[in-house]
């Protein structure tokens, strides 16, 4: 063999090594020549709570809103899309208005039923056998006022949102806030000092909690607060906060911010990267995107929906989709795909 063939050779696989050996990452998110593919339009109004069971089948919500939807209004539904055959089919229906929604460790798939005749509740669904049981839907006697995003960490503790997000005629009677359900069912309130908080994940390492905000005045307020919001934002941001062995949060600090688009739903990769669903909730002059943030807070992507989307929540596949982001869309219904260099995070 050439010896100066062979010594190119050695030094390729000498950069090699050592790029692995240092961890580096790609330095974007996109692979090559992604495009955004529509997979499924078989919902009626407000696409959400996109996540993927171990199997590899992705599961959203379709948030029908009574206002919005006033004849043969199904009560919510969730959808089961498998990505092999490409059929869309209904899991669950009425949905108790479920909104967000996340695979545990467990395979179990944890629903945040939301407010407007949903069930206002936190609920556990067996994917094998279609059992349903009652996480949380009150707080020290008080009914939550309707759970609108959830998450969980590598111990089985789950974590979600509590806000009002439709006009309704049920009363107030809990402050906007976030809590923690332990694996033993009690129940503890994570005081962020957000408005209205939103989305919500639990970084890789188990270090970091991230919450979302949608603060818009046009939405429903809550007389019982917050009455301002800690950060002072008036529509979108992400808050991070110090995640302790117990589960509890510290050292709350900025790290996304957008005045004019709320914040969304979110999800993560095995990096530690965020990935935040924004948009401005109107489909006559629709503005939306996802932004990706490293876990500096820094921004690494800005990814461009397609024509006309409003992102609401995003999600990882499974299996041989791990590097696929999927994503959410309201008014009408969508749920689209793109293919990432990244592998999306879930507490096996």
């Amino acid at each position: 063999m050439n010896t100066k063939r062979t010594w190119l050779w050695a030094l390729v696989v000498l950069q090699l090594c050592a790029c692995a050996s240092t961890g580096d990452r790609p330095a974007g998110v996109l692979a090559p020549g992604a495009q955004w593919q529509e997979v499924s339009r078989s919902g009626i109004l407000f696409a959400e709570g996109v996540v993927a069971d171990k199997n590899g089948k992705i599961y959203a919500t379709d948030l029908t809103r009574t206002f919005l939807v006033k004849e043969n209004n199904p009560g919510g539904t969730i959808y089961r899309y498998d990505p092999v055959t490409g059929v869309t089919t209904k899991l669950m229906e009425p949905s108790g208005m479920a909104n967000g929604l996340h695979v545990d460790k467990n395979g179990d798939l944890l629903i945040a039923q939301g407010d407007d005749t949903g069930g206002r509740a936190v609920m556990r669904r067996n994917l094998a056998t279609g059992e349903m049981r009652m996480l949380a839907n009150t707080y020290r006697g008080k009914r939550l006022n309707g759970p609108n995003d959830l998450t969980s960490d590598a111990k089985g503790r789950i974590y979600f949102t509590d806000a009002r997000y439709a006009p309704g005629k049920e009363a107030f009677e809990l402050p906007n806030s976030v809590y923690r359900i332990d694996p033993d069912g009690s129940i503890t309130e994570l005081e962020t000092g957000l408005f209205r908080p939103n989305g919500i994940e639990v970084s890789p390492d188990g270090k970091r909690l991230y919450v979302a905000t949608t603060n818009y005045t046009r939405l429903p307020i809550n007389p019982l607060g917050p009455k301002t919001d800690r950060f002072g934002l008036p529509a979108g941001g992400v808050a991070m906060f110090d995640l302790d062995a117990a589960g509890n949060i510290a050292n709350g600090r900025l790290v996304f911010r957008d005045d004019e688009l709320a914040a969304d739903g979110m999800t993560m990769d095995t990096d530690g990267n965020l990935y935040i669903a924004t948009h401005n909730a109107n489909p006559k002059e629709p503005k939306s995107g996802i932004t990706v943030l490293d876990p500096s807070g820094k921004i690494i992507e800005r990814i461009t929906n397609p024509p006309g989307a409003l992102s609401t929540n995003v999600g990882f596949g499974r299996g041989d989709e791990a590097g696929v982001l999927y994503m959410s869309s309201a008014l009408p219904w969508r749920l689209y795909r793109i293919r990432t260099v990244r592998t999306g995070h879930y507490f096996n």
